[in-house]
């Protein structure tokens, strides 16, 4: 079965829309932009070319969105109106800084290029068309592992199609506009173009050819010889134009070869995962969110800026989302990814000496000051326990140096950190390297992981149960962070007075009391700050307020206000994928406790899912029952309270839970 059938690729690229809610929603507080701010890009499943639809909208380069921070949304226009075609995006983030949308193609008659309304506009996983509303130029985009395909039908004479080395980021705004620089564009012959440019500090070498009836002119501007069809192939390279050359010559020949094998490939991406439901449109929003949980990283298989000759895993666009649900997801589900973005982590801090917050296609690593820490330390342990290969000893060697930095040792000397959220980060990753370090036999790790172990503690005001309020909180408060995950839950449900305090400290956050007071609430899975808050009820075997929350969010939020898909139904910055992927996890039943080695067990939506493990092993999980789950069985034996092991899970076999 291909299930690419059910994916909305348009799903989230534009403003919210979402049903009326009931009075819980009503009192959750959504803090992020009002926008899921995914692209309907023609792409493989993290694949490096990334061809879309340009406009200029924000943040993808798609749509008729200005920034949105949370604010009402201020559009472009009242219609989408494309000024071309770009390269590489952005998925579902907010204000990162820099947007790419490089060597934007756009057809067009006359002497200029304008911008232009749509008409029968649709799009499929890998494969992207729309006709130009003024011109009537259908224009189709598809793209494969070694070049991005354009296809152009002029049904006139005079037809031209121009490509713009010089646009970096999107609308005429000194907040998402970059500079160019070191432009260099040169017609080689009537079919070929090559160009290098500088765009936010890394050389790129872009190759093209042309085939069709036409020619390039002086300028570099391609001229139809009569009305017909033209294709374009795109290359590019951060190391040279000879490399970028070379990849072309690898790339599929025809569009429709093309077309094919980016459809194939989605075809297999997405089955890795099956449910079973004689609901198609509930089919049709998982596999949406599947679909938006695996754009992200994009892989470069012959190399990039990290390491000449080197394949690299690159985007890790915001690293404190995706390393929650979206990373996870991929190491549990995608073997050659997994195997990339370990390697790549170790690129990184091989180049840089640390390991990113966030990484993007730019020669200044973000290290994102404010945001987090230890995030790749975090995901490193995922993969590691998921089994993905990996040079484990030299990681294991870098997060010491990490360790050995001069923010660590004054945290674990001190005991808190800068922020209360870096406190959190910082030792509630401990447990997790020090059982990597005695597995991999580097006690140098464990000895400088131990000395943290309890700090997290520390974090917390022992009169609340809550984190200490004067401290700053990133896209949030001493609320929404508090009720992260941690190896020791007993000590933690203990700082807030036992289980009965800590089952009001939920209560008062997700609305189910004083629903009012919107001080402190769950933002609604709105932002990545508190998405996996709901499974804090999980420890007080409170499955009834876990499955009131899940169910009330796939009914309100991750969907528009017709029930189904659409551009207006992710709840809000989709980030990399981060809030799909969370869906993904929520609609299994199962859901990941990052560096923790293991999965919380509640209630499948579906009542079979089949996975298909990134080492070849099979998951196949069961629901019996439609209330609310009350005990869970792996391969035959109870499980104890409601955990399941990343172990076992990668080992394969059948969970059933009982609702």
């Amino acid at each position: 079965m291909t299930y690419s059938k059910y994916v909305d690729v348009f799903h989230g690229s534009g403003a919210i829309d979402l049903p009326e809610g009931d009075d819980l929603v009503k009192s959750w507080f959504p803090f992020k932009g009002m926008c899921g701010n995914t692209s309907p890009a023609a792409m493989l499943p993290f694949g490096k070319y990334m061809v879309s639809p340009y406009s200029g909208g924000y943040s993808a380069g798609y749509g008729i969105n200005k920034l949105n921070c949370g604010e009402p949304i201020r559009f472009l226009g009242d219609q989408l109106r494309l000024i071309g075609f770009s390269h590489f995006q952005l998925s579902g983030t907010g204000a990162v800084g820099f947007y790419y949308n490089y060597a934007v193609v756009t057809p067009y008659y006359g002497e200029k290029a304008t911008d232009y309304g749509v008409l029968d506009e649709a799009a499929s996983p890998g494969y992207y068309r729309v006709t130009l509303a003024e011109s009537g130029i259908d224009c189709e985009l598809t793209a494969g592992i070694y070049a991005a395909c354009h296809r152009y039908t002029f049904r006139e004479s005079g037809g031209k199609i121009a490509v713009d080395f010089t646009n970096n980021g999107l609308y005429d705004s000194p907040h998402t506009r970059g500079s160019y620089e070191n432009l260099t564009v040169t017609r080689l012959d009537d079919k070929r173009l090559e160009a290098s440019v500088t765009l936010q500090g890394i050389g790129y070498h872009f190759v093209l050819t042309f085939d069709g009836n036409g020619s390039l002119d002086e300028d570099a501007v391609f001229r139809l010889a009569s009305p017909g069809t033209i294709t374009l192939k795109l290359s590019v390279s951060t190391l040279s134009l000879p490399d970028a050359w070379e990849e072309h010559a690898l790339a599929t020949p025809t569009f429709d070869e093309t077309r094919r094998a980016a459809s194939d490939a989605w075809a297999e991406a997405l089955g890795r995962v099956t449910v079973e439901s004689e609901d198609e449109n509930e089919l049709r929003i998982f596999y949406s969110n599947l679909y938006h949980s695996l754009t992200k990283p994009n892989f470069w298989p012959r190399g990039g800026f990290l390491a000449p000759g080197k394949p690299m895993a690159v985007d890790f666009c915001t690293l404190w989302d995706i390393y929650k649900t979206q990373l996870p997801l991929v190491y549990t589900l995608y073997p050659d990814i997994s195997r990339q973005i370990v390697e790549s982590f170790g690129l990184l801090h091989a180049r840089y000496g640390v390991y990113p917050n966030a990484f993007l296609l730019s020669a200044d690593l973000r290290v994102e000051a404010m945001q987090a820490r230890m995030l790749a330390e975090y995901s490193l342990y995922d993969a590691w326990k998921r089994g993905i290969p990996g040079d484990w000893d030299a990681i294991a060697d870098q997060i010491a140096a990490n360790l050995s930095g001069e923010e660590f040792q004054s945290f674990a000397k001190e005991g808190t950190a800068q922020r209360a959220t870096f406190t959190l980060d910082m030792s509630g990753i401990a447990p997790g390297l020090m059982e990597m370090a005695e597995s991999l036999g580097h006690p140098t790790l464990a000895a400088m992981a131990a000395p943290v172990l309890e700090h997290w503690k520390n974090a917390f005001d022992p009169q609340t149960g809550l984190l200490v309020e004067n401290s700053d909180y990133y896209e949030g408060n001493h609320w929404n962070y508090s009720f992260r995950p941690f190896r020791d839950m007993t000590s933690r449900v203990a700082l807030a007075g036992g289980k009965e305090g800590y089952l009001a400290l939920l209560d008062r956050f997700f609305g189910f009391a004083n629903p009012e007071d919107k001080s402190g609430r769950f933002e609604g899975f709105n932002n990545e700050t508190d998405m996996e808050a709901p499974w804090a009820y999980h420890v007080l075997g409170r499955y009834d307020r876990l499955v009131t929350l899940l169910e009330t969010g796939d009914k309100y939020v991750f969907r528009d206000k017709t029930g189904s898909t659409g551009p207006g139904g992710i709840p809000g910055n989709n980030d990399s994928g981060g809030l799909s992927a969370c869906y993904v996890w929520n609609c299994l039943g199962i859901f990941p406790q990052s560096g923790m080695g293991d999965l919380l067990v509640g209630k499948p939506k579906f009542e079979r899912a089949v996975l298909t493990l990134s080492n070849g092993k099979t998951l196949i999980i069961r629901r019996i029952g439609s209330g609310i789950p009350s005990r869970a069985v792996w391969n035959g034996t109870p499980l104890e309270d409601m955990h399941l092991s990343v172990e076992a899970m990668m080992d394969g076999g059948e969970l059933i839970v009982f609702a």
